[in-house]
């Protein structure tokens, strides 16, 4: 592996913790049951699991565990949260953000094609003006995953509460990376196993308002979410659960390394605002060619926006919305950082950046 280049695209996804892989591996040989065979104990076993593992999400959150539903990942959990919380009500307005994620931007596009009106934001500053009284949704990313920036989420919450407004939110990106003010989190919260050290192909999400199906079957997550529960994937994103303040505890280093790769890049290539979590950092090298920068920069794997986009070569629609041409969001890089970042790394990282960007320039 030490061929390898370094890995910074931990904002893609994230090896699976050993802790993690430890709890799983059980659930596949000796534990194997359907968690929905009610009538031997290899099912009791696998059901039991489960709602201690839903206990666990529940806890991190702090809500009732029937308030957690377990799904895919991030990108059916947003489906299930936006299109379940507006199943059956009349078409009136909703709210996004031009930067989410194309998991809940093309959920925007389909509403507006069945009838919704959609206003896309793009400074948060801007929400406030924008609400009308047949507003039924928000949906606000808590950290922007290209760039790193935060949402102020309370000051967001408290406008729909006040309008009566459920608010949806695609928190990925913040788990593992911040502290969550709990007592001011979004009505509904969308959020994958992988990006916090655990498998693919889980996540879950926080049902704070009512919703209904979008999908059918045999009745499962209280009939919100049917299929065969993946029982050692569930038990593996419980246990990275239990494992955030052990991730969050690097936050100072993450700091520290992202501050020193600031002194190297040019200050105005930066994109990723001060108000952000400490691991990402996305900038420009305006005028240079996207595809050589990959080229020179090939010691390290990284990304230059989201892993969804990666295979179409189109540029990043997040850094086109904050006013980047197609050629210099194409010739932009996102470095994140992760749990097993060493310092050694960072000192290579400066080290080729010195060297190489000038060659970019």
């Amino acid at each position: 592996m030490r061929n390898q280049p370094i890995y910074l695209d931990y904002a893609a996804t994230t090896p699976v913790h050993p802790d993690v892989l430890s709890a799983m591996l059980p659930y596949f040989t000796e534990i194997f049951g359907n968690a929905g065979s009610s009538s031997h104990i290899y099912g009791w076993r696998a059901s039991e699991v489960v709602e201690q593992s839903r206990n666990t999400v529940a806890s991190y959150f702090q809500v009732k565990p029937a308030e957690v539903v377990f799904t895919s990942g991030a990108t059916e959990s947003i489906n299930l949260g936006i299109r379940g919380y507006l199943q059956g009500r009349p078409k009136g307005h909703l709210i996004t953000s031009a930067l989410e994620h194309k998991a809940v931007l093309e959920v925007f596009h389909l509403l507006e094609n069945e009838g919704w009106e959609v206003t896309y934001i793009k400074e948060v500053s801007e929400l406030a003006s924008v609400f009308r009284p047949d507003t039924a949704l928000v949906s606000l990313m808590l950290v922007n995953n290209e760039l790193g920036s935060i949402l102020p989420y309370q000051d967001v919450l408290k406008l729909c509460e006040a309008r009566d407004v459920c608010f949806h939110s695609d928190a990925t990106q913040s788990l593992g990376k911040m502290e969550l003010d709990l007592k001011f989190l979004p009505h509904l919260i969308s959020f994958s196993g992988h990006k916090i050290y655990g498998p693919k192909g889980i996540g879950g999400l926080i049902t704070r308002k009512p919703i209904q199906a979008i999908s059918y079957g045999g009745g499962q997550e209280r009939g919100l979410r049917p299929g065969t529960l993946p029982v050692p994937l569930i038990v593996g994103l419980a246990k990275a659960m239990e494992l955030i303040p052990e991730f969050l505890s690097k936050s100072a280093f993450y700091k520290a390394s992202i501050e020193k790769l600031k002194t190297i890049i040019p200050a105005d290539s930066l994109n990723t605002p001060t108000n952000s979590v400490p691991s990402i950092l996305n900038f420009t090298l305006k005028g240079a060619d996207g595809e050589r920068m990959f080229q020179v920069l090939n010691a390290f794997a990284f990304s230059n926006g989201s892993a969804c986009n990666a295979k179409t070569e189109l540029p990043s629609h997040v850094l086109k919305a904050i006013g980047h041409s197609d050629e210099d969001a194409l010739a932009s890089a996102r470095f994140s950082l992760g749990y097993f970042t060493t310092s050694e790394e960072v000192d290579v990282i400066c080290e080729v950046l010195s060297q190489k960007i000038p060659q970019l320039l």
